[in-house]
């Protein structure tokens, strides 16, 4: 059934939810309250659109009008848009965004400019990280992009909001992951394969085994080759071979997150016992399709590999992406060029290269070669 969208003004419990988040967010008051009336005319001018309702009021995404039998072929090259990764993130920001709007009795699309602002602000206060709070806008504007509404998050309200958010967030966030050095890498394959406390007791020597060697393929690849958790998931044994020198190995990256449709040769090189780690791991006759790490997803990669580098000794806040941070670092520590450590870690841009690795900069930089 087809039904009008609501006045998005917000009222009632509504407003006093704007309200209460508004004063979380302290001195962004002005910049909300300047934006409220131009975003409540932007929802009226949204009113008109033609949605699925759900009984509890709340609007839902549906199908546009007349799209037919092409709906699912529409949606499926929609999809293969994006990374798995990222469809995932998608899909799961865009639930938690639709809960929140239905238990406060707001649109949920096309959403309102000031609801989704009190939204974000909102989970600020739960605590959440601001790279959370882009990802639940990238998501909030993604569902609206291909349901071919306007997209909410590009009004000044809902980016004036979110910067002040990550400015509040800045001065008492989590930081930026904890690097891998060299010496961790080290320890965590000495110590990969040794028996650990489960919640059953104590692992068996085989079974460490097995899993150890798991794990130190999943640090050299998260280290030495700078692998995005994501990726080294996806690797396959057909992107893993030989190098022509006989001791190391070469990795490539079939399909990034910088590069969706690869059509770059990206290939990245393994040595010493970043090499071995991988290969142990090698069959006698792989299938090209058969996944490395014997289909991990992504989030177990990163959960094994803080557990590896707990396990190791290694302190800080330990990541999946401890190891490609701990990469630009390490290099450049060792006096690579921005241009090597961008080719070793397949980075696009020099941007992050300098900001993973600004320490070891610092520490190669004048006051440490003159003073």
């Amino acid at each position: 059934m087809v039904a009008c969208v609501p006045l998005l003004v917000p009222h009632g419990d509504a407003w006093a939810a704007l309200e209460s988040a508004l004063s979380f967010a302290g001195p962004l008051i002005f910049c909300v309250v300047a934006m409220i009336t131009l975003s409540s005319l932007d929802s009226r001018r949204r009113s008109s659109s033609g949605l699925a309702q759900t009984a509890g009021g709340a609007l839902i995404v549906g199908a546009p009008v007349g799209a037919g039998h092409n709906d699912d072929r529409l949606a499926a090259a929609v999809d293969a848009s994006r990374a798995d990764n990222t469809q995932r993130q998608y899909r799961y920001g865009w639930s938690a965004w639709a809960r929140w709007a239905v238990a406060g009795g707001h649109v949920v699309l096309p959403a309102a400019p000031a609801a989704v602002a009190a939204y974000l602000t909102d989970r600020a206060a739960q605590g959440v990280a601001a790279s959370t709070l882009s990802a639940a806008r990238a998501a909030i504007a993604a569902a609206h992009r291909d349901a071919g509404e306007p997209d909410p998050t590009d009004d000044d309200l809902v980016g004036c909001v979110l910067r002040g958010l990550r400015r509040q967030a800045a001065g008492r966030g989590r930081g930026q992951a904890q690097a891998i050095t060299a010496d961790g890498f080290d320890a965590i394959l000495v110590t990969a394969c040794k028996s650990r406390s489960t919640g059953r007791g104590v692992e068996s020597v085989a079974r460490a085994q097995a899993r150890g060697r798991v794990d130190r393929a999943i640090v050299a690849l998260l280290f030495q080759a700078g692998l995005r958790r994501s990726e080294a998931a996806a690797l396959t044994w057909g992107d893993v071979w030989r190098a022509s020198d006989g001791v190391g190995v070469l990795v490539r990256v079939g399909r990034s997150k910088t590069d969706q449709e690869s059509t770059a040769a990206d290939v990245r090189y393994l040595k010493g016992g970043a090499a071995h780690a991988v290969w142990e791991l090698h069959p006698v006759a792989p299938s090209a399709s058969a996944p490395v790490l014997g289909g991990l997803n992504g989030a177990s990669v990163a959960r094994r590999f803080a557990a590896a580098a707990q396990a190791a000794g290694v302190t800080g806040r330990i990541t999946g992406h401890s190891g490609r941070i701990g990469l630009a670092s390490e290099l450049t520590r060792r006096g690579a060029t921005t241009t090597e450590t961008m080719l070793a870690g397949g980075w696009k841009t020099a941007r992050m290269v300098a900001h993973y690795s600004a320490g070891a900069t610092a520490e190669r930089g004048a006051v440490a070669k003159y003073l």
